[in-house]
Parts: C-alpha cells; structure tokens; sequence
C-alpha cells in the first residue's frame, strides 16, 4: 500500500518573522523525516492567504491525506479559514511550548494562535486534532496522531474478497457494502467459492509442490490428516494468494461452511490460518466486519497479526475471558511451535472425519479485543483491553484465557445487553487509545470496556 502523504504548512505573521523563527520550520521539517510518511512543503514560512491557498493548491496535487499546520507564531487570521476551505483532509495543529519573560515579549505565541485555528476549524466543522510540544519532538509527539491518520487512509486501498458470502444463518456477518465503502472506503469484490475450486485444479505440480511444502511447515505435528488431504490444503493456499493476485486483495472474508468442506473435501481452516500468516488478512463464515476489525487492528498495531475469535467462556471471580476459534490462528501467534498440530476438523461432519485445522494454544502478553459493529444509525466498535495469559490446550482449536483491564462482569453485559455480534479479533498489542482515536476521525460510536 501507498505510503501516507503528509503537507506541512508552517504559518506566521510577516512582521513576526526572523531567523530564529524560520529556523523552527527547519527543524521540525528535519525532524519529521522520522516519520513513515512522505513531507511535502512550500520553501519558507506562510504569512498571507494567498500563499497559503497556493500551497494547499499543491497538496491537492500531490494527494496528501493529512495537513500539519504548524503555528511557527501567532498568524494572520485569514489563513486558517483559506486552508480549512480547500483541505479535504484531515488536518493537525502544532503548537510549540514559550516561556513568558518578565518584562519581554513573546516570540511566538504559538499555542494561542492554534486555539484560534481550532476555533475556527470547529466552526467550519473540519476534522482536526492537536499536538503540542518543541520542533526537535515533532515526529515524537506527531506519531500516534500520524498513525491512526496513515490507517485510515491505507484502508481505504482495502479490498476484501468475499468467498460464497456469509455462513448460513450468521447474521452477525451481514454488511452494508455502501455504507462500508462510504465511510471508511473499504471496497468488496464478492468471489464464488467454485472460482477458488477451479484455481485450485489449475496449478502447476510446482506451485502445488510449494503449497503443501507450506503446510507441512505451518504445524509441528500431523494427526490422521491423510496426505491427500494436505495436498488438498496446499492447493487450496495457493488458489487464495493467485486469486487475491487476480482481484488484488488485501483481506478476505470466506464462508468456511457448509460447501467447502463438502464441495472441496477439506475445512479451510489451517489455510484461513496460512493467509493470516502470509499477510492477507482473512476472517471466518463470511465474516466483512470482522475482517475489516482485523485489518484495523493490523494496521495501528504496526503489522502484528490479529486473531479472529468467539467468546467462549468467563470467569467474573478470576476477571478472565477465554477467546477461541477451532483451527484457524496464524501460527506465529502460537505459544509453542512444538505444541501445533495439524488435526481434523472437529465439528464438520460430526467431528474428527475431515480435515485440515492447525490446533495449538496462543502466546501470552498484551492484548486488545475489538469488533466493529454495524449498529441503527451507523457503526460503532467494541474495545477492552487486557493481558493473555499462558494456556494450555484447555479446549480443542485456538484457545487463549485473557485477564481484562476492565471487568469481564462489564463486557459480558454490554455484549449481551447491546447486541453486539459474537465475533471479535484479537491483537497482540495494546492499542485501545488508538482504537478510540480512529473511531473519532469516523465518527464511530466507540463501547469501551473499563
């Protein structure tokens, strides 16, 4: 995906202008190159509409997806209304901390002339946020901001491949594709499950060869899997990454069941597992919300893989939840290598006739459960977040026992009692201010769990 295009705009009134004053435009631009993202800039301080206009003229041809206006000093008031007209963007105030000298006068006034500038942003009804702090901590102080800014803007290159639509009965995995691609610019390219099949029967013995390779390799360990079925499974990881190819996507959402498994001859679950693993984000049943709260959690998390889960149980004495799904994790988020193991399936047709899941405990550390949720009026997004502890294999699948931040006595009625969908994804970091600070760019309604 296409790195996050920044403008910077460093304003100040003319008279105020001196060398020290310019200088801060220079040290602030040098220290945003730290930054991920890609500066553009006009050649000195902005001191009148006109060349603001004309810089942000040059944003708009260089597609920035986020405007930085630095108050360097107090500015001409006219020139936040002129930017706020032609910015389409996001935009991000900065203001430098000045001690007031007994006696002297201000250099720069920095941190008023931002309140001035949201003043009139707000009236404008622009989104903006602000950051407060010295030139040489710019990329510091900017890089929480920048990041939730620089996921929303990958997300909408999003595109989800959805294979066969949702699993029989699952409306918790319904989705309103206008309004997904409305507001948070996800696209969907629906995929019948029979394409996936006839890919699969294309491939060439070498890329067959290097699927089942992969499958061997996912898991530690066989159990009464037949060598036909991991060839199966191999074919069938290999039919997902050409398709994703064909169509180039970034995510899917698979209907796992009923017809896979009776059409192919396997579940798809270690494979959903492989994608995951292969960064091609991938949810269960059909699942879009789910998918796109993976691939949120993906993005602020700074690429570490999320996990797509039911709640299965909890404990309000231990304050513990146990997050679960039957076969479908990546295996790096494993606790052991040597613990997974590539099973039948143990629900499809009754349980143990088919294969293929990769059955192992996860890794322990800190983690944020999250769902988007598409409510009445719009969307809304589940978060809490906590600590995984070490589990066992203390239920067949993926099982992973969390110790909440919150109350698990609080998560459990709000989910039961606010109808959320009983699918969630589960990250490896601790991003629920992130999370918040995403939903507030989108105006989605955020449910923390405290």
């Amino acid at each position: 995906m296409k790195r996050l295009t920044v403008g910077y705009i460093a304003l100040s009134k003319a008279s105020w202008k001196t060398p020290k004053i310019c200088d801060l435009m220079g040290a602030t631009l040098d220290n945003l190159k730290n930054l991920p993202v890609e500066i553009v800039h006009g050649k000195g301080l902005t001191t009148t509409e006109f060349e603001a206009a004309e810089l942000c003229d040059e944003f708009t041809r260089r597609d920035v997806g986020l405007i930085i206006i630095h108050f360097a000093t107090f500015p001409v008031g006219a020139i936040i209304p002129a930017v706020a007209q032609r910015a389409r963007v996001p935009i991000l105030l900065f203001a430098n901390p000045e001690s007031p000298k007994m006696g002297g006068t201000l250099e720069q006034n920095s941190f008023c002339g931002a309140n001035m500038g949201a003043h009139i942003l707000a009236r404008m009804n622009k989104k903006y946020s602000f950051v407060f702090g010295l030139p040489q901590d710019a990329a510091r102080i900017m890089a929480p901001p920048v990041n939730v800014l620089s996921c929303i803007h990958q997300l909408r290159s999003t595109r989800i491949g959805l294979v066969g639509g949702r699993a029989p009965g699952f409306y918790t995995s319904n989705f309103d594709e206008m309004k997904l691609r409305a507001q948070l610019g996800v696209s969907v390219e629906v995929i019948e499950i029979l394409e996936l099949v006839n890919e699969a029967g294309k491939l060439s013995a070498a890329d067959v060869a290097k699927g089942v390779d992969g499958v061997r390799k996912s898991a530690a360990g066989v159990r009464n899997v037949s060598t036909k079925e991991l060839e199966l499974a191999g074919k069938l990881f290999q039919s997902f990454k050409k398709v994703a190819d064909k169509y180039q996507l970034t995510a899917y959402a698979v209907r796992c069941w009923p017809e896979l498994p009776d059409i192919y001859g396997i579940a798809p679950c270690s494979v959903i597992g492989m994608l995951n693993d292969a960064k091609l984000t991938a949810s269960c049943e059909g699942d879009i919300p789910g998918a796109v709260t993976m691939e949120i959690q993906r993005l602020l998390s700074g690429g570490k893989l999320p996990f797509f889960v039911d709640l299965i149980s909890f404990d309000i004495k231990d304050n513990t939840a146990v997050v679960w799904h039957c076969g479908a994790a990546p295996v790096s988020l494993c606790r052991s290598f040597k613990e997974t193991a590539l099973r039948l399936h143990l629900r499809v047709d009754g349980g143990d006739k088919k294969g293929v899941t990769n059955e192992f405990p996860l890794k322990s550390g800190r983690v944020t459960l999250a769902k988007l949720d598409e409510s009445r009026d719009g969307y809304r997004m589940l978060i809490a977040s906590g600590t995984a502890l070490d589990t066992g294999q203390i239920v067949r699948g993926n099982p992973l026992r969390v110790r909440l931040d919150g109350k698990v006595e609080t998560l459990i009625n709000t989910v039961m009692k606010q109808g959320f969908e009983h699918h969630y994804s589960v990250v490896h970091a601790d991003i629920k201010n992130e999370l918040v600070a995403f939903c507030e760019w989108l105006d989605i309604e955020t449910v923390v769990i405290e």
